[in-house]
């Protein structure tokens, strides 16, 4: 299975919490895709990004990727350290290699569809085949990246 980072953005809490259970049930079914870790983050009027604790635990736990905790800092969250959350490892990854994997134009992409009061799935997973995940997303009115890692 491919290791990627897989960022989806949707316009509604419940749209998301939604999906995020439906990312749940298809990891549940063993057919090649496994949560590493995960996130539910939400950029506000001002632009800054939140972790949504209430939706986010529940799901994914307190351990969050490097690539994660890195990709919220660029986007607007709080630098270096997310509140509440451990940031993992996540292949022993320093920060200067975590901003070469996330090149400016997957950001750019990404900040473009994450507007004030939106919200977003941010997963560092494996899976076999992108179809499934991409169907939940589309079939929720998201937008799904993603960046393969070189694990």
């Amino acid at each position: 299975m491919a290791q990627q980072l897989i960022v989806a953005v949707f316009d509604r809490v419940d749209v998301a919490e939604r999906a995020g259970r439906d990312f749940r049930n298809f990891e549940e079914k063993d057919l090649g895709f496994k949560i590493e870790s995960g996130v539910l983050v939400q950029k506000d009027a001002i632009g800054q990004l939140n972790v949504l604790d209430k939706y986010t635990r529940p799901f994914w736990g307190t351990v969050i990727g490097a690539l994660t905790g890195g990709l919220i800092g660029m986007l607007g969250g709080p630098a270096g350290a997310i509140v509440g959350f451990t940031v993992g490892a996540s292949g022993g990854l320093a920060g200067h290699a975590i901003k070469e994997t996330l090149d400016n134009e997957l950001v750019a992409s990404i900040a473009s569809k994450l507007t004030a009061g939106s919200v977003a799935f941010i997963l560092e997973a494996q899976e076999a085949s992108p179809f499934e995940v991409d169907n939940i997303v589309l079939g929720y009115g998201g937008s799904v990246f993603r960046k393969p890692l070189g694990r």
